[in-house]
């Protein structure tokens, strides 16, 4: 399964023309931000005391359906669309600074 997903970025890298060298560069610099993206979720939703299955109802009341194993496949490998990452802040109620504390997590690491 590896090498096929190794194989199907190798084309997409082809495909828009991106140095292979240079994607790998930008996946390991965008590393920590998905680990602070990751922390900062998990800790919220805990600190909340919201479940991946409370999320879940919460977007669908948004329009958003996603089940909750998704959600958690997403949260934990921090790889989220910035909408998709705007909605959960706005489900968690913390959208003074969410931005600025998942930054600060990543000047700490």
């Amino acid at each position: 399964m590896l090498l096929y997903k190794q194989y199907k970025t190798l084309l997409l890298i082809k495909r828009i023309n991106m140095d292979p060298e240079q994607s790998i560069k930008n996946r390991l610099a965008l590393e920590p931000y998905k680990l602070a993206t990751t922390r900062y979720l998990r800790s919220t939703m805990a600190l909340k005391g919201i479940k991946y299955n409370e999320l879940s109802e919460s977007l669908a009341q948004r329009g958003i359906e996603m089940t909750p194993a998704n959600l958690r496949s997403k949260v934990s490998k921090g790889m989220l669309a910035a909408d998709l990452l705007a909605a959960i802040v706005d489900v968690l109620e913390v959208k003074d600074n969410s931005i600025q504390e998942i930054i600060k997590l990543v000047s700490d690491a």
